[in-house]
Formats: C-alpha cells, structure tokens, sequence
C-alpha cells in the first residue's frame, strides 16, 4: 500500500496519466475509486485520493479494499451527488 507521505509526492495528473492507460476494472469497488480519484483531483481532496489509489492498490495485490477507505470514497460520493 502506499503511504501517505509517498502519495503527496505523485501528482494527480501522473495518478490520471496510470489511470487513463490501465484496461477498465472489472471490479465495481475500482472502478468507483478510479471515478472517485477524478473528482477528488478536481476538489483537492487529499484524503479522498489517498483513499482511492490504497482501493487500486489493494486490488493489484489481489486483496479486498478496507472498508475505512471505502467509507471515504462514499462519503465522497454521497456529499457531492446532494
């Protein structure tokens, strides 16, 4: 996973340059974080596209997200869709 030390230092522009040339997830919890990433760029966001790339990162991994990152990512959802 990564850190969010680490994740401060990569762009959001390099994070959407990796998103734009990975193949589209199958996975409905990536492919919300993926949408989510965009949005959160655009706000600045910084705890929501830590949130986001931790959800990608785990599923590279081959694990399950934690459920704290999906809370954040539909806590995301749910203020900006009102």
């Amino acid at each position: 996973m990564t850190t969010s030390g680490a994740m401060r230092n990569i762009s959001v522009d390099r994070l959407f340059a990796v998103a734009a040339s990975r193949p589209k997830p199958d996975n409905v919890w990536v492919a919300t974080a993926w949408t989510v990433l965009e949005a959160a760029g655009d706000s600045g966001d910084e705890t929501t596209i830590e949130a986001c790339q931790r959800v990608v990162d785990d599923d590279l991994d081959g694990e399950l997200p934690a459920q704290s990152d999906m809370n954040i990512i539909l806590g995301f959802l749910d203020a900006h869709t009102h």
